[in-house]
């Protein structure tokens, strides 16, 4: 009788404690904009009382055993409650519900997306009648003031598929993107303020997506660019097509020889003039009204990150109808290492990777591991490359290497967590980086002469820029 008197007054103080650590973890995952239920029970809620339950069992078990006192088994209660709490709120804080940057020109943003349909063969079909398929997401100025009054957008869900491809945790981990809106409008009316707008292609890292830099295609297109973000099928995470049917990744093991990484890169060139042949023949006649005649195509950039700054400066090199090129990230690759630029190019490196690779190479002669020299091999030929291209440049040629910055900077990612933005705030990142690259386009495309792009221009602390104007 005298046990069952026991258990039943420890169950009445277990109830009350438990549903005290559940509410604050709830009020913390609130408070942290996270308003995912699935998650909040598996990530937060559940293992939070799993903690304290069994720091509470530890205490009973020890004070059954004469071990501790009464009181000090209430400390190991308190003790529970407490690591129960920074448990199930640890969750929202590593992956907060963060906030997009609002972008900083005077349009609005609108968005849509279409489908270009090549005559080109698709090299990662076994099906020689399959024809390459491109996803084309659109950013652009649109018609409204600034982007207060417009139906945001949510953050789109392919990154969550992008996300699993590249770290294999499951999708619902990164449900924060769930409460995150994008500042874009859906199919808003191109703005009437000017007859037709500068055009930039834009191409995504290897397993990433047309959606990976949301902080700068929002940037641009607000500052009078329509941008034209590529999905490169089979070489981003899965790409799900409009009639459902899903391309996965294909695109090749992560350290390439020079030949193969030319492979891929020249497929990924090809991608990106047969976008421009599309928007070419949708700028005469388009039959969903939106582009006839309002794309500026004698005013046309490319950029991009990682493998898409190497497809950047290989399209660069072959049409003559790009005008300018942004490489972040990216090392050369393909027929621009004989060719050279004759157009106007900007590399655009993260310090940890620069300097990184710099080191690594440095530290790595003569060493009789395979892996090690294959790895060596693909660093020394990325810096040989990108000097090769910047310093051969018949144009003028930009290097900027970013402090305190690292490879997926150039990307959203820095915002999914603290964690990931590392030496510097992904604001304050990410806010360097457009102004440079408005400054770029804008110089090139609109002819705009910017200061940043001069030597002794303000540029931020530790920044190293480097410029190679031709008289």
């Amino acid at each position: 009788m005298e046990v069952e008197r026991t258990r039943t007054t420890a169950a009445r103080r277990t109830f009350p404690a438990a549903v005290v650590v559940a509410v604050v973890v709830v009020a913390v995952w609130l408070l942290r904009g996270r308003t995912d239920v699935i998650p909040l029970m598996a990530a937060g809620v559940l293992p939070a009382l799993a903690c304290y339950g069994f720091w509470r069992w530890v205490g009973r078990k020890l004070h059954n055993k004469q071990r501790v006192k009464g009181r000090s088994s209430t400390v190991w209660s308190l003790f529970g409650a407490g690591s129960g709490i920074v448990l199930g709120c640890l969750l929202p804080i590593v992956l907060p519900a963060f906030e997009l940057p609002k972008p900083g020109g005077p349009f609005a943003v609108g968005t849509t997306e279409r489908l270009v349909l090549t005559d080109r063969e698709e090299p990662f079909s076994s099906d020689p009648a399959d024809r390459r398929q491109l996803l084309v997401r659109f950013w652009y100025p649109a018609e409204g003031e600034g982007g207060d009054r417009i139906r945001r957008e949510p953050y789109p869900q392919e990154m969550k598929r992008a996300l699993q491809a590249n770290t294999r945790l499951p999708a619902w981990l990164f449900s924060q993107l769930d409460s995150v809106q994008t500042h874009a409008g859906e199919d808003l009316p191109l703005s009437k303020a000017q007859e037709r707008y500068p055009v930039l292609l834009f191409s995504h890292g290897a397993t990433a997506s047309r959606f990976q830099s949301l902080f700068q295609v929002e940037e641009l297109a607000s500052h009078g660019y329509v941008v034209a973000s590529i999905q490169h099928t089979y070489m981003a995470a899965d790409t799900v097509f409009p009639d459902g049917h899903v391309a996965p990744y294909h695109g090749g093991p992560d350290m390439l020889s020079s030949e193969e990484s030319a492979e891929l890169i020249g497929i990924r060139a090809a991608d990106a003039k047969s976008v421009l042949d599309q928007l070419q023949v949708w700028n005469r006649q388009d039959e969903a009204g939106q582009w006839s005649g309002r794309l500026d195509l004698d005013r046309v950039g490319i950029l991009g990150h990682s493998d898409g700054g190497s497809t950047a400066v290989e399209a660069l090199a072959l049409d003559p109808r790009i005008k300018a090129g942004l490489d972040m990230d990216g090392a050369p690759y393909g027929q621009v290492l004989q060719a050279g630029l004759s157009r106007p190019v900007m590399f655009m490196m993260a310090s940890g990777t620069w300097y990184g690779i710099q080191q690594h190479v440095g530290q790595s002669g003569g060493t009789a591991n395979q892996q090690r020299d294959a790895v060596t091999a693909y660093y020394a030929n990325f810096l040989e490359h990108v000097e090769r291209v910047y310093t051969g440049a018949k144009t003028d040629a930009y290097r900027i290497i970013l402090p305190g910055t690292h490879h997926l900077s150039f990307s959203d990612t820095v915002l999914y967590s603290p964690l990931l933005a590392l030496e510097r705030p992904a604001g304050e990142i990410h806010a360097e980086m457009n102004r440079y690259t408005l400054a770029f386009f804008d110089q090139y495309l609109k002819g705009e002469p910017s200061n940043l792009l001069q030597t002794a221009g303000p540029h931020g602390p530790d920044v190293r820029f480097e410029a190679r104007i031709q008289p």
